[in-house]
């Protein structure tokens, strides 16, 4: 059975360009959880939290394999990492974060249960994940292929396209980073910026729907 991989499905949600697009992602379900990381990327509480969420979404995919019983199953690769980073007007002072990892939309809070037991995670971890529907919205993209800091060049472009389309960042104070190739301290970045959707206009041909 050939299995579904999003980085080969949907190459223009999980851009690798530097050139700014859109993404307009409706509500589906993730696995999170919340945390404070003084040292971002380089922070245990971030890492060990990062790591959990993603050993119980490899645990999800691997479906009947392990026990877990999934109506209408199909083969998947885990989506990537996400987290929504907040607290401040720069990206060095947003400590808050929001992880977030998508599931198919055939796995439901039963699979994340089931999961969740069959790990031998760390009590005092494991009770701080939850299973949430949620809806990414309306976001502008770049991809950065350095990890982000303050002068970004994909923060800069993604400011210059807001600029010149005259959009309206929907929050002042945060932002999200897709970790498409991983969540390490030095692996390149997708950044998003959520936009009000009331101000500017985008051509529909440029926007990315899911």
């Amino acid at each position: 059975m050939s299995e579904f991989n999003w980085e080969e499905v949907e190459q223009d949600e999980y851009s690798r360009s530097a050139t700014p697009s859109f993404v307009k992602l409706t509500t589906r379900s993730y696995i999170t959880v919340m945390g404070v990381a003084p040292n971002r990327l380089a922070d245990a509480t971030f890492t060990d939290l990062a790591a959990a969420v993603t050993a119980v979404a490899k645990q999800i995919s691997e479906g009947p394999n392990v026990g877990i019983k999934i109506p209408n199953f199909k083969a998947y690769r885990p989506y990537p990492l996400q987290a929504v980073w907040s607290g401040g007007d720069k990206i060095s002072n947003r400590h808050v974060f929001r992880i977030w990892l998508k599931q198919p939309l055939f796995i439901e809070k039963a699979q994340f249960t089931a999961a969740l037991a069959q790990l031998d995670l760390d009590p005092a971890i494991a009770k701080q994940l939850h299973f949430e529907q949620l809806a990414e919205g309306f976001e502008i993209q770049s991809f950065s292929d350095t990890p982000l800091e303050d002068s970004a060049a994909a923060l800069k472009r993604i400011q210059t396209t807001i600029a010149d389309n005259q959009l309206v960042p929907k929050y002042n104070d945060r932002h999200r980073e897709v970790y498409v190739a991983g969540y390490s301290k030095t692996a390149p970045v997708l950044l998003r910026v959520a936009l009000d959707e009331n101000f500017g206009q985008i051509d529909e041909e440029h926007v990315v729907y899911n």
